[in-house]
């Protein structure tokens, strides 16, 4: 995918196996919801573990060349291993540690894929910056997201799913003009801008889709609107929702990823808004989709939201928990939702926990933090659908760095790392067995 100012008059892709030689091409189409217009091509039957380089373009004018690489086939031995990163809620402003970091790991070839768990560049903040009390910045904000992540995901697969920033347009701009506040409804502009493999796994736009790559199944989730009492199931601020029946095609899907296990030993969700956060739950979240995570046994549930990081125990039902790694039968839940964004910065949640005399949360206690007090806890100030259950199931907890979730996986081990990003340290690790 890639943006212009201007429709053209062709939408096509050059690639080829060498950059002086770019042999073949590919056409397709391009779409526009409000100030510029967003091209989208699909290249069918590539050759697996094959470096391709490609410009973009309309024939005349183009880009210049980039690259990048097709996964393994899943059930060579290249294929039984893969490097990925995971977080939600990195945006423009206060992310430049960790798209720095995540620089420097691709440089190294650390990592061959992104899995973003929503809240994708914190557009509908704009106005909350001074240089844009009086104008309008979505775009401009979007845009200049889009070229900072450009020599990353140029690179490499950037699979997102919608988070509640992706929901609609809500600056004073948007309440004001009925043009920019239907044009950026109901996850327009992400629906623009991305282009998920919904079609080819029959899910919905870029709200639910499913893809294979390496050893693991992975499923994105629209934990915003997909199930009966999401966090914004007919509303963010403006109406939105209504996409169809998620949690039917999400049966569907974990059947046939759980009947092939012998080809991809894993299976990993994300969704943007956590089931488990801070000894809470989401019942409405719960009811919908935790039944099918046991009944098909996906190994890890990865979410963010909250700008904090929370690794909890493999669990089930809020009270069925199993505090070991080795082949444990029940999902693992991991929140990554502080990679840095408009709402978040490390001075201020370091001062908000020292503020509500919980700063022993950040302790390590043999390998792990202490139990969390409930009255002290963080929690998530959008969804008053949380009620309060366990801390028993909490592993590890993280409020007050930057960071994301760095993950090598082969076919018997799933080994996952927290890493602050300001500084690199591995924060929190463990390792799922098969």
């Amino acid at each position: 995918m890639w943006q212009t100012k201007e429709d053209t008059d062709s939408t096509i892709v050059n690639y080829g196996t060498s950059a002086d030689s770019l042999d073949s091409s590919e056409t397709g189409s391009s779409s526009t919801y409000l100030e510029t217009y967003d091209h989208v091509v699909v290249i069918n039957d590539l050759e697996l573990d094959t470096t391709y380089f490609y410009n973009v373009g309309d024939g005349v004018t183009t880009s210049e060349v980039f690259s990048f690489k097709t996964p393994p086939a899943s059930d060579s031995d290249e294929g039984s291993s893969l490097k990925f990163v995971f977080f939600g809620d990195m945006g423009l402003v206060n992310g430049e540690n960790t798209r720095t970091y995540l620089n420097n790991l691709l440089a190294e070839d650390k990592f061959d894929l992104i899995f973003h768990a929503g809240d994708v560049g914190y557009a509908d903040d704009a106005f909350l910056h001074a240089k844009c009390w009086f104008r309008f910045c979505y775009e401009d904000v979007f845009n200049e997201y889009m070229n900072e992540m450009q020599p990353i995901v140029s690179q490499i697969p950037w699979m997102t799913m919608p988070g509640n920033h992706e929901a609609d347009c809500h600056s004073p701009a948007c309440f004001l003009s009925k043009t920019k506040r239907e044009a950026l409804s109901n996850f327009t502009a992400y629906t623009n801008r991305f282009r998920m493999p919904s079609p080819e796994s029959g899910g919905v736009l870029n709200q639910w889709h499913s893809f294979n790559y390496g050893p693991v199944h992975f499923v994105a989730l629209d934990l915003e609107t997909g199930f009966a009492g999401s966090a914004e199931e007919k509303r963010y601020i403006f109406k939105c929702g209504g996409f169809g029946d998620m949690v039917s095609w999400l049966e569907e899907d974990l059947k046939k990823a759980d009947a092939e296990r012998d080809i991809r030993p894993w299976i990993v969700i994300g969704g943007h808004h956590p089931m488990y956060q801070g000894g809470h739950v989401d019942k409405h979240m719960q009811a919908a989709i935790e039944p099918l995570l046991k009944q098909y046994n996906v190994d890890i549930f990865f979410t963010g939201h909250v700008h904090s990081y929370e690794r909890d125990y493999p669990v089930y039902n809020t009270t069925e928990i199993v505090t070991n790694y080795d082949n444990p039968g029940l999902p693992t839940h991991v929140m990554v939702g502080g990679p840095g964004n408009d709402e978040q910065s490390e001075k201020s949640t370091r001062e908000l926990i020292l503020e509500r005399n919980a700063d022993y949360l950040n302790q390590k206690l043999d390998g792990k933090l202490s139990p969390m007090d409930p009255s002290k806890v963080v929690t998530d100030k959008y969804n008053n659908k949380r009620v309060y259950e366990s801390t028993d199931m909490i592993a590890s907890v993280d409020l007050t760095h930057y960071g994301i979730g760095v993950i090598n996986v082969d076919r018997e081990k799933f080994s996952f790392q927290y890493v602050q990003t300001t500084t690199g340290e591995v924060f929190d690790e463990f390792t799922l067995t098969k």
